[in-house]
């Protein structure tokens, strides 16, 4: 697909249709539904038909989580706005609201937030014409490029519905942020990042993009939002719509949220293959996920409790009005300590909370886009170090600031005792570092950082801070000396490949290491064991007699375990 510079990003994404959907704009909703309707199904095949792609933006590429810093929520009225007014008066007094609206519906929709008590002082119109309230499934996704500026990436939004699929490049504008567009057919309810190059999607995304291979789709996904792991898995909901968001989603870099049906349940197995898998897969820290459970009662129409919204440190839950919703609070409330999470039923039969189609669907972030954004690895499990435990973050403010004297800062605590802080020290670029001093065995130190920019933008890794600190336990009991920062710098290219690839390693001391590669059924189809030298190598790996697809690379030694998705071609 042709390409043109980003400078002409607002032409890229004109994207027209020679029809347009049914709509019936005295309904709310316009009368539509999650399910193509009759109408549309006949303009199924005008789906991307005018789109196209833009140059990709300036890499290292960063895609933004839902639950980092966001500055502003995006809603939009098409007959109804689809979320009880109480939500929208919580978000309005939490942060900016940005409500999507037609210029001819401004004064209606003005009135009625006002009369529900909603904070005008944070209310923003952008005007525009608009198909349905689905903002998550088609407004773009944020991204920080090279230069650590924020932008935003557009897609062929899977439905013919052409005034919400022109919603992206009016963002851009209304933001003034550059607007990137991505070839490949998707939509926001099936996307979940995790900030550091993992995303998750169900394998729609592969059924919808059948032009595509396997591995086309990753390689958009890494070129326009920098996803190098990208996790597609079967659904285990087993309804039409195959989102992610309708049965799990990421709550943290290392967490993430998967809906538990009962054992009788007709998908029961397959929610408990997705769960296994997560629990089994490393995140971007290096240990395995954390997984979280909420009960619903089933997966053809249980409560959609995984459809709920994170924004700063408040999360908004789709209640049902019935006793598992205080159990649904308690999981989300002991997975986020720190944060303010509030359930709302919808009074709206119009427009009632489903299994398929709730809260999440109908609200996305703005990312800040003068976020101040901590980059770290943070040490986990039992550390070694004869010497202290070296913190090492990246600090940057994406509103070109510098750091408020004395930050960033490590915040630390032993024990039970009480917090202490060591301010970091600028080593080279925006890379800092802080030691925590040597403590005995068995001791348990928590630690989180803290930044404060110039301009007082304040930001903490892990995102909550202190409430849910990193943890790790001081152990020399064996005499050797644990990993206290990354060891070895592991990649692979060309990746993708055909099966021939090299590996590259830049290892800081000597040892012996096991490669296994394994198909995303877990099934091995290489392993070797071999010395590694300190210092950088490269080995060559020739697999061009196997089935082409997608391949889970895992480096391990006695330190360390790095995993690696390649795809083969």
């Amino acid at each position: 697909m042709k390409k043109f510079t980003c400078l002409f990003f607002t032409a890229c994404l004109l994207k027209s249709f020679s029809s347009v959907a049914q709509t019936t704009p005295s309904l709310p909703n316009n009368g539509l539904t999650h399910i193509m309707s009759a109408e549309e199904k006949l303009h199924a095949n005008e789906i991307g038909k005018n789109f196209v792609a833009s140059a990709i933006p300036l890499a290292p590429v960063r895609n933004i989580a839902e639950f980092e810093p966001t500055e502003a929520c995006i809603i939009s009225y098409a007959g109804g706005f689809g979320i009880p007014y109480s939500l929208i008066k919580d978000l309005s007094n939490a942060t900016k609201v940005i409500v999507v609206v037609p210029s001819s519906s401004q004064t209606t929709v003005n009135n009625l937030l006002q009369s529900n008590a909603v904070n005008m002082a944070n209310i923003q119109y952008l005007n525009s014409a608009i198909d349905s309230y689905w903002a998550r499934d088609y407004s773009a996704w944020f991204i920080a490029d090279g230069n650590n500026k924020v932008g935003i990436v557009d897609f062929i939004y899977n439905r013919p519905r052409p005034n919400d699929d022109a919603l992206p490049g009016k963002e851009g504008t209304f933001l003034s942020i550059p607007v990137y567009s991505m070839p490949l057919t998707t939509t926001g309810g099936n996307w979940m990042c995790d900030g550091m190059g993992i995303a998750t999607s169900t394998d729609l995304v592969w059924d919808e993009n059948t032009s595509l291979t396997h591995a086309q789709i990753a390689q958009n996904v890494n070129d326009y939002l920098g996803i190098t792991n990208y996790m597609v898995v079967a659904d285990p909901q087993g309804q039409y719509i195959k989102h992610m968001d309708c049965w799990g989603k990421f709550l943290a870099v290392d967490k993430i949220l998967i809906d538990s049906v009962p054992a009788s349940d007709p998908q029961y197995s397959a929610y408990q293959a997705a769960t296994a898998y997560y629990r089994n897969t490393n995140c971007s820290y290096g240990y395995k996920y954390k997984v979280y459970r909420p009960f619903i009662s089933s997966s053809a129409n249980g409560e959609p409790y995984s459809n709920s919204f994170i924004c700063n440190n408040n999360v908004y839950l789709a209640f049902m009005g019935v006793a598992a919703d205080n159990a649904a609070l308690s999981v989300y409330q002991a997975a986020m300590p720190g944060y303010t999470v509030k359930g709302y039923l919808q009074p709206s039969s119009s427009a009632a909370w489903v299994s398929t189609d709730a809260l999440h669907c109908r609200v996305h972030e703005i990312a800040d886009r003068k976020m101040l954004y901590i980059k770290h690895m943070p040490l986990f499990g039992k550390v070694c170090s004869l010497t202290g435990y070296n913190i090492n973050a990246d600090v940057v403010s994406y509103d070109s600031q510098t750091m408020k004297p004395g930050y960033p800062m490590v915040k630390y605590k032993l024990n039970s005792g009480t917090w202490d802080s060591i301010p970091m020290t600028l080593t080279t670029g925006i890379t800092y570092q802080a030691t925590i001093p040597y403590q005995p065995n068995g001791t348990v130190i928590q630690y989180y950082i803290k930044g404060i920019d110039f301009v007082g933008k304040t930001a903490y890794h892990p995102f909550i801070g202190q409430p849910d600190p990193h943890v790790f336990t001081a152990d020399c009991a064996t005499g050797i000396e644990t990993v206290v920062e990354p060891e070895t710098y592991f990649s692979t290219y060309p990746n993708p490949n055909n099966g021939n690839f090299f590996i590259y390693l830049n290892s800081k001391r000597n040892g012996t290491a096991t490669l296994t590669i394994s198909n995303t059924l877990g099934e091995s189809v290489y392993n070797e064991s071999y010395p590694v030298n300190s210092g950088i190598s490269l080995k060559n790996i020739d697999l061009t007699t196997i089935n082409k697809g997608i391949y889970i690379i895992e480096y391990r030694t006695n330190f360390e375990t790095i995993t690696k998705k390649i795809v083969i071609q």
